[in-house]
């Protein structure tokens, strides 16, 4: 099985404070999405975030604060 993404998968929430703030931002998804409808699907997508081991492989999710208005990252290690 290949490995998973535990907060895409809704196995743990994302929870991240916000740098600028320090308020709770959401989870606005996967960074990649935003980059069109079929990005996810594309081949290479999951190929180009593995780096050798299991450990490496990683997930991108976009975070918003609602408060202050600051966008970022966040970088989900996949689990096997």
């Amino acid at each position: 099985m290949p490995p998973i993404c535990p907060v895409c998968n809704g196995l743990v929430p994302l929870v991240f404070d916000c740098p600028r703030c320090g308020r709770s931002a959401e989870d606005a998804g996967r960074a990649s999405d935003a980059l069109g409808p079929y990005a996810p699907y594309e081949p290479g997508h999951e190929e180009s975030r593995m780096r050798g081991s299991i450990e490496d492989m990683i997930c991108i999710h976009a975070v918003h604060c609602a408060s202050c208005g600051t966008d970022g990252e966040v970088t989900i290690v996949l689990r096997p």
